[in-house]
């Protein structure tokens, strides 16, 4: 069985990670187990999958602080390599309080690649660096949230596209998410305020959102080149589906 490990900064992208992988890889295929690490342990948390003939096995971590996602690998990684783990991957936002002191309320394409850069760098200090991969939501998780329109429509009817449009200004079909927003959350938050909801990075919230993802939600979140931060996740993810 092939065997990944995935680091991911919190909670929101713990869940969202593995309802993607239950939609591109299949049920059918895969198992994986979620832990969050707590003083530096790794301790169990709910939704542990097995299937009977899965093919790939996923270790899902919440480091639960994206400024220690590469240390956590760090700290880990020779283990888990010597454990018959072929890849181990990092997922966290660009979105950051140093990226905020370094360009307030701007989506700057320079310090966008200078932490990228700084990452690599970290990456190619460790054992085995090919083995590990860094994939960086540009600005949020929640941007590729926007970029899967069709989901706001499956939470409530109201929610069309027309209707987002008409009261908030933007048309999610045409714009490209991690462009045009520095704070995606604050989006999907003004999105839900139109029922009366809101956006709280809450485990319920988060899961009551991807419940919604469908496999035609990704191929819309990369449509005419948007969103390339997802289509970088979901080509490093799709490897794993043959």
């Amino acid at each position: 069985m092939r065997k990944v490990a995935i680091f991911a900064e919190g909670q929101s992208e713990q869940i969202f990670v593995r309802y993607f992988l239950g939609q591109t890889i299949s049920w059918g295929r895969l198992s994986f187990k979620c832990v969050k690490l707590n003083a530096n342990r790794m301790m169990d948390v709910p939704f542990d999958y097995e299937a009977a003939d899965a093919q790939v096995y996923f270790l899902i971590v919440n480091v639960g602080n994206d400024e220690a996602v590469l240390s956590a690998i760090k700290d880990r990684e020779k283990g888990l390599l010597g454990k018959g783990y072929e890849k181990i991957i990092a997922l966290r936002d660009m979105y950051s309080e140093n990226y905020c002191k370094r360009s307030p309320k701007v989506i700057d394409d320079s310090i966008t690649k200078l932490f990228i850069d700084s990452w690599h760098s970290t990456i190619q200090s460790m054992s085995d660096p090919a083995k590990i991969k860094m994939r960086v939501a540009i600005m949020e998780l929640e941007a590729w949230f926007l970029g899967m329109y069709g989901i706001f429509e499956r939470i409530n009817p109201t929610l069309s596209v027309d209707y987002i449009e008409r009261r908030l200004g933007f048309n999610l079909t045409k714009i490209d998410p991690q462009i045009e927003f520095f704070k995606p959350t604050d989006e999907v938050d003004k999105i839900l305020q139109l029922i009366g909801s809101g956006y709280r990075k809450t485990k319920d919230v988060v899961e009551s959102i991807c419940s919604k993802m469908k496999l035609t939600d990704f191929y819309n979140a990369v449509e005419n080149g948007r969103c390339r931060s997802f289509r970088d996740f979901c080509e490093e993810m799709l490897n794993y589906r043959q």
